[in-house]
């Protein structure tokens, strides 16, 4: 990892009670790891994916650039592994392995999968390899589908009075934002559609997604929710669809509060931009198409937050 991606220990504390995270991995880890292998932990946290290979009778060595390093350290002594983890607190794309590993295993993953900082982590994975070697998770999937979400506080919130003034402008700012929810599948008025897939060391910086979505529900969409789904190991998947309980949820795409039908389709482009400090960016556009009936078009930009501000 690099040493400027940074989340504070009650971040770590979610994910490690995050049960369909913590179950998925440790399935995987086991059916993956076998006595003798030599596994890297890129991003290790508090440890726990270290922890799991080495008590499966790895010998591993956990790379992590931040403070909470010493966490695991204390955690792995506190569990008898301590001598079969080694700990190296750097940026992963400086470190230097003694031999190549036969299993990189990492969580390296944001809500809709692909965050800026992480993107030339991944893609550095392959040097630290054997002939052979293997990533964990090793392919993604990216799914978008059309929700309803009419309790959606982070819009709603600007529609009612605050210090008695109307705040409603804000709206506009408000709808250039890609928000963070957990949605239960229920809510989801189109049919869910894959725009994507790559390996884990093929992440894209930038891309593309296009999607065209039947409705199926006769309700109001607010959102485009995007999810990942990622394969650890043939027989694992962790996924973020809606309805799981993970602590990435999904990444909701504000459109136009807009009454649709089955029948109706609802197109879309959604793009990842990287600007020139490499900090990526979302914009998507599209139009909601309902026959006999007036389309609606939407654009959005997450570099227009505060009308062009950063």
């Amino acid at each position: 990892m690099s040493r400027g991606h940074f989340i504070g220990l009650n971040h770590h504390r979610r994910m490690l009670a995050d049960r369909e995270r913590m179950a998925a991995y440790e399935a995987a880890i086991t059916e993956a790891v076998r006595p003798g292998m030599r596994v890297l932990d890129l991003g290790t946290g508090t440890g726990v994916l270290a922890l799991w290979a080495a008590r499966a009778g790895a010998e591993v060595v956990a790379v992590e650039p931040h403070a909470v390093i010493e966490v695991a350290r204390r955690v792995a002594a506190d569990n008898g592994l301590a001598d079969r983890i080694r700990f190296v607190r750097a940026d992963s794309r400086e470190l230097t392995l003694d031999a190549p590993v036969d299993l990189v295993v990492t969580e390296c993953m944001g809500n809709f999968f692909v965050t800026d900082e992480m993107q030339p982590v991944l893609r550095d994975i392959p040097r630290h390899l054997a002939p052979g070697g293997v990533t964990l998770p090793h392919g993604i999937s990216l799914h978008v589908a059309g929700a309803t979400l009419p309790m959606w506080n982070e819009l709603a919130f600007w529609e009612e009075p605050v210090g008695g003034f109307d705040f409603s402008g804000a709206l506009d700012f408000a709808r250039q934002s890609a928000y963070v929810v957990a949605a239960e599948p229920e809510l989801l008025v189109t049919a869910p559609m894959c725009v994507a897939q790559f390996g884990l060391v093929k992440s894209p910086d930038e891309f593309s997604l296009q999607a065209s979505m039947e409705v199926l529900h006769r309700r109001t969409i607010h959102a485009v929710l995007g999810w990942f789904d990622a394969q650890l190991t043939p027989d694992v998947v962790l996924s973020t669809r809606p309805g799981t309980r993970t602590h990435w949820g999904q990444t909701a795409f504000s459109v136009p509060a807009t009454s649709v039908e089955p029948g109706d389709v609802v197109e879309m482009e959604i793009e990842l931009v990287m600007d020139a400090e490499l900090k990526s960016r979302w914009a998507w556009r599209g139009v909601i198409r309902r026959p006999g009936r007036d389309d609606v078009p939407f654009s959005a930009d997450t570099a227009m937050r505060f009308g062009g501000a950063a």
